[in-house]
């Protein structure tokens, strides 16, 4: 075989690759097109802001490995991280924000790995929340009320931004104990 038949043979195979991966990123969008965050943006007051979080997933809980195709959520990148007093703000460069009621924050955790990222133990943050599920959507046993619990992970700089982070959330889940929407 020539080299020339050869190189001909990788890049088809290679266009093969692309061409599926392609099918199988649009496959999981329709998929996770009827979960959604938040419609309304949060205007409570700022709790903390973190501008240079580094997103890496958002995942089903106990499913770290597959990926949630979510509108705003898809790409992993450095994010502007907003936690107020009436939600949670994410967004990640070059994707629309998202926005996470604080009825619908149910807490915080770590982790070492996540689709996308394996670090030391503890090393990754997780925002545990309740996604909603669009009526023209619902599943059995599911209503806007109750939709799939979801998990985004960040990577802080340092832990100590990673510990204010879970004091945040706190501050956010405390406040939303004595003031629910």
């Amino acid at each position: 075989m020539s080299a020339y038949s050869l190189a001909l043979l990788f890049g088809a195979v290679g266009v093969l690759v692309l061409i599926a991966m392609w099918f199988a990123w649009r496959a999981r969008g329709e998929r996770d097109a009827a979960v959604t965050a938040s419609s309304r943006e949060p205007g409570g007051e700022v709790i903390e802001r973190f501008p240079r979080a580094a997103y890496v997933s958002t995942t089903a809980e106990e499913a770290p490995l597959e990926r949630i195709a979510l509108p705003g959520l898809r790409y992993k990148g450095y994010s502007d991280l907003t936690v107020r007093r009436d939600g949670v703000t994410i967004e990640v460069t070059g994707e629309r924000p998202v926005h996470i009621a604080a009825d619908r924050v149910l807490g915080v955790g770590t982790t070492g790995m996540r689709i996308g990222k394996a670090v030391e133990q503890g090393g990754l943050s997780l925002l545990v929340w309740r996604a909603e599920r669009a009526r023209d959507g619902e599943t059995p046993g599911e209503t806007a009320e109750s939709g799939r619990v979801l998990e985004s992970s960040f990577r802080f700089a340092d832990p100590a931004e990673q510990r204010r982070f879970a004091e945040a959330i706190s501050a956010l889940r405390e406040s939303e104990i004595q003031h629910p929407a």
